[in-house]
């Protein structure tokens, strides 16, 4: 298997980030999916979980906790989940809180599995050659070689797959606004959510067990008073 210059250089830039740039995520993740079109499949399984850190914001948790699906096209994961859980700290001052999502990924999800790349002895020989002659991006290739885990999946966000949240604010008001519940009851619905119903002194994560059990009780909740919301308008009218 040859590992072209155009792949490596891809590779590398994807590695290397894009500053949290949507644009140049974009733009990167059409590259990158037309330069795995040629690899052995070996480059694209995945059979185990894989783990996602991400960041939630207002505006977006509807979609990922009530619909259960955001899609966000490539976007990179990794096989160890305490990586995750340590990507990026505990907090973003524009976050309401962070979450780590389980995802078993399908076979038509699997991008790249770019520890697989390093256990190929074709690729460390064409990987090493690109770097020997100072090629683009091969600082970003050696920068982290296999040690994150990472694979790039095109996978939705599923809030039934978050397996662990922390936060220091509320983040269903969002969802409090959709189901009319008034600011006076949203304290109770996050004492449930984050860590059994007490705020944690200091950041930390829920457990999974913990973490899907509220969640699951607060969409029953959100559904139960966006019904009463409709019948009560039906009756009004």
């Amino acid at each position: 298997m040859d590992f072209d210059d155009e792949f490596l250089s891809i590779l590398g830039a994807w590695q290397r980030g894009w500053n949290e740039d949507e644009g140049t995520r974009l733009k990167l993740a059409e590259k990158l999916m037309r330069s795995v079109e040629g690899l052995p499949d070996e480059f694209k399984q995945v059979n185990e979980p894989c783990y996602r850190k991400r960041f939630l914001h207002y505006g977006e948790l509807f979609e990922i906790i009530m619909v259960d699906e955001k899609d966000e096209g490539l976007t990179s994961w990794t096989l160890f989940q305490k990586y995750a859980e340590n990507f990026k700290g505990l907090h973003k001052p524009d976050a309401v809180s962070a979450a780590i999502f389980e995802h078993a990924p399908k076979p038509d999800e699997v991008i790249l599995n770019i520890c697989a790349l390093w256990e190929s002895e074709s690729f460390l020989s064409a990987a090493k050659k690109y770097q020997d002659n100072g090629r683009e991006n091969a600082d970003a290739i050696f920068q982290f070689k296999a040690s994150q885990g990472e694979v790039i999946l095109n996978s939705p966000l599923k809030g039934s797959e978050i397996v662990a949240l922390t936060g220091a604010s509320s983040p269903f008001d969002e969802l409090c606004d959709k189901a009319n519940i008034p600011e006076s009851e949203r304290d109770g619905y996050f004492k449930q959510l984050i860590d059994s119903g007490q705020y944690p002194e200091t950041l930390k994560y829920t457990s999974k067990e913990g973490t899907q059990r509220v969640i699951q009780n607060t969409i029953k909740i959100m559904e139960d008073k966006i019904e009463a919301a409709r019948e009560n308008r039906t009756h009004g009218t």
